[in-house]
């Protein structure tokens, strides 16, 4: 995703409406655009990733066996604990299909492959590929395996959910996690909310963060006859959904989920009967500056006839791709492009667009093969090389729980944090570092030994007196006291300002990780001041202590109706 394109999406014309669904002018790719043989035909395989395909399995030797084995240990290492298998595919992408012995005997041969890993299967779909004219029926079957890793207790992928306010987001949270249809009226979102008001309004103010799993046979796991101990037990794969505001006066707390809890993916909901609006873009542009793989779900489609659901899946693509994502216009609408949207979407080249309705239910069974799908990217390799860094933990909540003490919640993004290890907190005000012992650590309520690099966790921590923690600060490695610094630059796009350019000494909100906080611009390079529009190299300054944060890491700037988004080139650390 690249944001120099976001611009469009802020400055162009209201050409797409703000009230409801229209049909846009611009030219969009059709089903006549796509060549028949295209229907027959994949990408062709690559050696990284966790998808492999097998033009036939039949009858292989022993030492064929041990060969196949060990290739998909390293796609499902790939994949960390999950890697699907095209059978009937050839390496170029051609399907040319398997006659019903060849499947079965290639079925049989790959889950004989698994059973050695001690991995589960399930064929995901089935697509029949036979020659015109011919009598010999010829199929390609698309299966997933899954094995949790050896170092994990689940495999875990974190979704956010944002869109305007009165789109369904609780109501789809709900209607996922409950596994009960919503009324027309909300209850469906009640058990999602946290705070009173929330009830009252019912609108989202804060981050909602709830669970949902799959079983190895790619089952839909819920609270719908199980406790939250009984999902992590029976799933092999838990998908945290965080729920965001939509309503402009909580756009803080939402940049913050989008920014600290630094999810996997993001689901932008469009509501179908009001279509488009403000805040669409505004998080489409977000998740784009974020560069989150995302897809679209329209919710309320029973609220509106087939036409009017096709012109606000042409208006969506539209937008998409004026952000620099390609989208597809044709809507998923069978288990095969679930799947197919999945893979696309993990590698971050297509942006699939469902259609959903909490109230009937439709389009729920494509959402959860999606979802079921879904892998988290990265390499084994890069997965391996974090892993020997010293711990680097970000703090995004903080908890005082009676007769435990300080909790703090967040994400590890380098190391392994044990229970038991010490390690430093900070910074402080003065930009020190203070040492603290880990006690207790938990992943969704469970206990476990130890945190890995890309993993959620709630860790407890023995505090010396007259510590005071605050979201933002980092754990660190015992022997591993990482920079802190009051200046960086930057390199910015101010996409909205009230006026025409800002000067040196303005102030506004960063967001950069898990830190929020006030800077001043202390520096503009190669100018005397920066439009609406235009990138610039900037020096800020943090206004009131010292922040730990990280070059290359993506900065969104508001204040007020002010908007920039960029990147994080340099960092100056201060000295003590």
């Amino acid at each position: 995703m690249k944001i120099q394109h976001l611009g469009d999406i802020f400055f162009r014309k209201q050409s797409i409406s703000e009230t409801g669904p229209t049909l846009l002018s611009s030219s969009l790719p059709t089903d006549d655009c796509f060549d028949s043989d295209t229907e027959n035909r994949l990408p062709p395989e690559t050696e990284l990733g966790n998808i492999e395909y097998k033009a036939k399995l039949v009858n292989p030797t022993n030492s064929r066996i041990q060969h196949l084995i060990t290739q998909m240990k390293w796609r499902l290492r790939e994949g960390q604990g999950e890697a699907i298998y095209e059978i009937g595919v050839e390496d170029g992408g051609a399907m040319s299909g398997l006659t019903d012995e060849e499947l079965r005997s290639s079925l049989g041969t790959l889950k004989t492959m698994a059973q050695a890993l001690g991995a589960s299967m399930v064929v995901l779909t089935e697509k029949d590929v036979t020659v015109k004219l011919s009598n010999i029926r010829r199929t390609v079957v698309e299966v997933l395996v899954r094995k949790v890793p050896e170092s994990q207790q689940f495999i875990e992928v974190r979704l956010a959910v944002v869109g305007g306010c009165d789109v369904g987001k609780s109501t789809l949270c709900g209607v996922l996690t409950q596994g009960c249809l919503d009324d027309g009226n909300g209850k469906a979102r009640l058990g999602i909310f946290r705070f009173p008001h929330e009830v009252r309004t019912g609108k989202t103010s804060s981050v909602c963060n709830d669970v949902i799993g799959f079983d190895n046979r790619g089952k839909l796991v819920n609270y719908a006859q199980n406790s939250l101990e009984e999902m992590v037990e029976k799933s092999s794969k838990l998908l945290t959904l965080i729920d965001l505001a939509g309503d402009a006066k909580y756009q803080k707390t939402t940049i913050h989920g989008l920014t600290g809890y630094t999810p996997h993916f993001a689901c932008l909901v469009v509501a179908a009967d009001r279509g488009i609006t403000w805040a669409t873009r505004e998080h489409l542009g977000l998740i784009a500056a974020l560069n989150i793989p995302m897809f679209v779900l329209i919710t309320k489609m029973d609220l509106v006839d087939r036409q009017g659901l096709n012109k606000i899946i042409k208006d969506v693509s539209a937008l998409v791709s004026k952000a620099g994502m390609v989208a597809r216009e044709k809507r998923v609408k069978t288990k095969r492009d679930a799947v197919q949207g999945a893979q696309e979407l993990c590698v971050g080249s297509i942006v699939p667009i469902l259609a959903v309705s909490s109230v009937t239910g439709e389009g729920f069974r494509y959402l959860r093969t999606l979802l079921n799908c879904l892998s988290t990217a990265g390499t084994a390799e890069s997965r391996l090389q974090l892993v020997g860094l010293p711990v680097y933990f970000t703090i995004e909540e903080l908890y005082n729980v009676p007769h435990v003490g300080q909790i703090v919640g967040g994400m590890l993004a380098e190391g392994q944090l044990h229970e038991g290890a010490d390690v430093l907190v900070g910074p402080m005000k003065d930009g020190s570092f203070e040492k603290v012992t880990v006690g207790s650590i938990r992943r969704s309520r469970q206990a476990v030994g130890c945190v890995n690099p890309g993993e959620a966790a709630s860790v407890s921590l023995n505090l010396p007196d007259g510590v005071t923690l605050r979201r933002g600060m980092v754990l660190s490695g015992i022997d591993y006291q990482p920079p802190v610094c009051f200046e960086f630059s930057a390199n910015l796009l101010l996409l909205c300002h009230t006026t025409k350019y800002i000067c040196v000494g303005f102030q506004a909100t960063v967001f950069i990780g898990s830190v929020c906080t006030t800077a001043t611009i202390t520096y503009i390079n190669d100018a005397d001041c920066l439009r609406p529009g235009k990138w610039a190299v900037v020096r800020m300054c943090f206004a009131y202590q010292p922040e730990v944060i990280r070059e290359g890491s993506p900065i969104i700037l508001r204040q007020g109706k002010t908007k920039g988004m960029g990147e994080v080139l340099k960092v100056f650390p201060s000295t003590q």
